[in-house]
């Protein structure tokens, strides 16, 4: 009878770990799926980010393009622009030569 019952409990201990260690297999796959997904995602958002800052670029020059074709007589307002524009010009320069 004590036999009996020291292997129903070894076989209960038994069971209990082998589900812990399947659960554990399971999760180790869940977090290895969540990782690589967070990379992706990362990676994405990245991309979105640099495509975000390009189209503000882009539309800062048509601005730029719009004020200088259009009619406008506000000559203090072009002038600054344009030397908005060289400053970024020589800050690109001074990058280029360090």
């Amino acid at each position: 009878m004590a036999k009996d019952k020291a292997f129903s409990t070894y076989d209960s201990i038994k069971d209990k770990l082998l589900r812990v260690k399947s659960k554990h297999v399971k999760l180790n796959e869940e977090i290895n799926t969540l990782k690589e997904k967070f990379s992706s995602l990362e990676a994405e958002l990245k991309e979105v980010k640099s495509h975000y800052q390009s189209l503000e670029k882009e539309n800062s020059r048509l601005k730029l393009a719009k004020s200088l074709v259009s009619t406008s007589s506000d000559k203090a307002e072009m002038k600054f622009k344009v030397n908005e524009m060289v400053r970024e010009i020589d800050k690109c320069i001074a990058l280029l030569n360090r």
